[in-house]
């Protein structure tokens, strides 16, 4: 009878054991990714990126055609096969000025009489919704170099968010 109740008594242990354990916390783990038929594929790094324009002064965007210090992004292409293809062009989607060339903020508290520029590694305006010129494809990692900063295309911004957003496309030819 004694040992049939520690035997009871170890069993019941263990079973309130695994219910606690199933209340100890739970979540989800999401997986994502693409398969690509394509000579590259983008460094999951350059996928989601977030670039810091940071705190600008309005001064610095007083006159027409002022800018803000430009910031630094890259798109790492790796796995490249330039047996494949020889060249790359990325295209940046996103909602834009009348002529593409900047991406404008429309949220509420955001900064007027200015748009954020994106410019090739020479410094050259980016026309959002065009190709940029095609650069060579290396064997192994392509890094493609770009940066950002706040336009004031005719002067005189005002305080407020400077937010944006852009999708970039990439093709080989």
């Amino acid at each position: 009878m004694k040992k049939g109740f520690i035997v009871s008594a170890v069993a019941a242990l263990v079973l309130s054991q695994s219910a606690f354990a199933a209340g100890n916390g739970d979540g989800t783990i999401r997986f994502k990714g693409e398969i690509v038929d394509a000579p590259c594929v983008v460094s999951a790094d350059s996928q989601n990126q977030e670039v810091n324009l940071g705190q600008v002064k309005t001064s610095t965007l007083k006159d027409p055609g002022s800018k803000s210090p430009a910031k630094p992004f890259q798109i790492k292409l790796e796995e490249c096969d330039i047996s494949l293809k020889k060249n790359v062009q990325v295209q940046f989607d996103g909602l834009a000025d009348a002529d593409g060339r900047l991406l404008v903020n429309n949220e509420a508290g955001a900064a007027t009489k200015v748009a954020i520029g994106l410019f090739d590694k020479a410094g050259a305006d980016i026309k959002v919704g065009t190709a940029t010129a095609a650069e060579t494809l290396k064997a192994g990692q392509t890094v493609l170099y770009y940066s950002a900063a706040y336009v004031s295309k005719e002067g005189g911004a005002t305080p407020g968010y400077g937010n944006g957003q852009v999708d970039f496309n990439v093709t080989y030819n």
